[in-house]
């Protein structure tokens, strides 16, 4: 254990003493003394600690004026200037003895000739490099619930594989308007001696091309050398970043230089609003009338629109909200989930109120998270720049709604519109 370790666990329990003290109703005049000498014991090993994790701190920062030989890792490709080279890698990144993410960044940081920190780097030099994160302790990074975003845990999530960065390229029948569910099969019943019908297949090509998402944070260095108080911070507010960036894209992105949102695509179906800035019990009918459902389908509703949902009757004077405070069970709409959604559109906007089937919806995943720390930006402040990015694309498998057997047109994406 060491010594920086072992104070902060003695002073842990010196802290924890005190507050049983300090809890007393009655205080006497010698848990007055007692409370007193723990607290200046207390200061003391805080000093103490301080001037250690300082020393520790300077000693790494000397380390690289003379570090340690180590056998370099061979470059398996040329560095094309202006192209990230890939890890090929990427499905599976052995983890060479880093406790958590914490210590990657403070080794990348203050100690970058550490053998750990060159196994793992190869996603590019300078700027545009990184540090793979190791399969181990990546999932505090990739891991994502329902309650965190709505897209990545109901899609249809297609993984990085053995080329991380290739595109994504699928065949699918042309189902739009023009062709027929089949993608234009066509079927005719045939007499005896009659000619069978010729059948032209449409096929499309969807493309998948994963794109770059980086977040970053700004941390003390003295925060930094204590690595693994730090590591919960950095892990929880870099993975809230990149969670909130895909989640806003996968909504609303336009499909530059970003994944294409759902809001955004030719598949989603408009349905335009009775009143404006108001939702109205017809407007959810119309919405659900325009739904294809083949899948388990939901609601996505702004905040601000549920207070209008929970006011809202049908036409024989019913409210329609149904929710089990009793069981927790989630708020139903039309017996359909419904999910709250803070980076929904204002109220009155295209896709305030947005009812999909999300397993329509494709997300290909490309180079897992990789790290990087700068000490430049920001060298006169003593605090570093930790900056996280992956690359990742999606968009909906269908390039417009479609068509069934009753000549009308439907998508498993449709939104409330204005007026």
């Amino acid at each position: 254990m060491s010594k920086v370790l072992e104070l902060k666990r003695t002073r842990k329990e010196l802290v924890a003493r005190m507050n049983t003290l300090a809890a007393q109703e009655a205080f006497t005049a010698e848990d007055e003394t007692a409370f007193a000498e723990m607290r200046a014991q207390a200061e003391g090993l805080a000093r103490q600690i301080e001037r250690l994790e300082f020393v520790e701190g300077e000693q790494a920062v000397l380390d690289r004026l003379d570090p340690v030989p180590v056998k370099p890792v061979p470059d398996p490709e040329p560095n094309v200037q202006g192209k990230r080279k890939t890890s090929q890698k990427a499905p599976g990144i052995e983890n060479p003895g880093f406790e958590n993410v914490g210590e990657l960044v403070y080794c990348a940081r203050f100690q970058p000739r550490d053998s750990r920190i060159l196994a793992l780097q190869e996603m590019g030099t300078g700027e545009a490099g990184g540090i793979a994160i190791p399969d181990e302790i990546n999932p505090t990074l990739r891991e994502v619930t329902a309650n965190e975003a709505i897209f990545r845990p109901r899609a249809t999530v297609v993984p990085a594989g053995e080329s991380p960065d290739a595109d994504l390229v699928l065949p699918s029948l042309n189902q739009g308007v023009g062709s027929n569910l089949y993608g234009g099969v066509a079927v005719d019943w045939i007499g005896e001696g009659g000619d069978k019908p010729e059948t032209g297949i449409k096929i499309k090509e969807t493309r998948w091309s994963p794109k770059e998402v980086a977040a970053h944070i700004v941390v003390t260095d003295k925060l930094l050398r204590n690595w693994r108080s730090a590591s919960s911070l950095i892990e929880r507010m870099l993975r809230g970043g990149l969670l909130a960036a895909e989640d806003v894209a996968f909504l609303s992105g336009n499909g530059v230089a970003r994944p294409l949102g759902v809001l955004s695509c030719d598949a989603l179906k408009k349905v335009n609003r009775a009143v404006a800035g108001e939702i109205a019990y017809d407007d959810l009918i119309k919405m659900e009338a325009e739904l294809h459902e083949d899948g388990e389908a939901m609601w996505i509703v702004s905040p601000r629109v549920i207070q209008k949902l929970r006011k809202m009757t049908d036409g024989a004077g019913h409210f329609i909200w149904q929710e089990d405070a009793r069981t927790g069970a989630p708020a139903s709409l039309l017996g359909r989930t419904v999910v709250k959604n803070y980076r929904s559109p204002a109220v009155g906007s295209l896709g305030d109120v947005l009812l999909i089937v999300p397993s329509y919806y494709l997300i290909k995943d490309g180079v897992a998270t990789t790290v990087a720390a700068s000490e430049h930006v920001l060298f006169k402040q003593n605090k570093t720049v930790v900056k996280a990015f992956k690359t990742v694309d999606g968009g909906p498998w269908l390039n417009g709604p479609i068509q069934q057997e009753d000549t009308k047109s439907y998508s498993p994406f449709v939104a409330l519109d204005v007026p």
